[in-house]
């Protein structure tokens, strides 16, 4: 990484203002994403000014300023694109579910009462479909299984030693057997 003259460093000190104002006037803060409160913005606007500081050519025909908004415009941008791809935004259980504030998230969650099925039960229910199945539903109810844990199509198909496209093939293939299944009647 290259170190700030003491050219940039006077740059961005001066300069610190454009960060706060492209922040308020171009990117919408989200504190429920993690990576989109102000505080995480203005970090990153302030690595992109730190970086306009250093790549800035006093010869060209644009004032610091304009170069400057530039950069750290095109990196909040990027940062808000790689965030959201990765992040969902929180949901609190004391938030309303809805307009009427008198429901909230948590009130929604299945109780007791709810036909809801244990990690547990969840598990036996796969293990005896994967004995009931073979060949490539075998292989798309595993790959579902994957799926469920938070693996990609990419990640699952290098496991196998396939292609992506083969994965949602399988998973497509395992899952409309399931649903014509008699055992899988009692999950409904």
């Amino acid at each position: 990484m290259l170190q700030l003259t003491d050219q940039g460093r006077l740059l961005v000190e001066t300069h610190l203002y454009l960060v706060k104002k492209i922040i308020h006037y171009n990117i919408t803060i989200q504190e429920t994403i993690q990576g989109l409160g102000y505080d995480d913005l203005y970090q990153v606007g302030c690595e992109a000014l730190c970086h306009a500081a250093q790549t800035y050519n006093p010869e060209s025909n644009a004032s610091f300023a304009t170069f400057a908004k530039v950069v750290i415009n095109n990196h909040l941008i990027s940062h808000c694109r790689k965030v959201v791809k990765i992040q969902n935004p929180l949901e609190y259980l004391d938030a309303p579910a809805s307009d009427d504030e008198s429901l909230t998230l948590a009130d929604t969650l299945p109780g007791p009462s709810h036909n809801a099925y244990s990690d547990l039960e969840t598990c036996m229910i796969f293990d005896e479909a994967l004995n009931r199945y073979h060949g490539i539903c075998r292989k798309g109810l595993y790959a579902l299984h994957l799926k469920s844990q938070g693996h990609t199509n990419a990640e699952i198909a290098n496991y196998f030693g396939t292609k992506p496209n083969h994965i949602t093939a399988w998973i497509t293939k395992a899952v409309k057997k399931a649903r014509t299944d008699r055992h899988f009647n009692y999950l409904s």
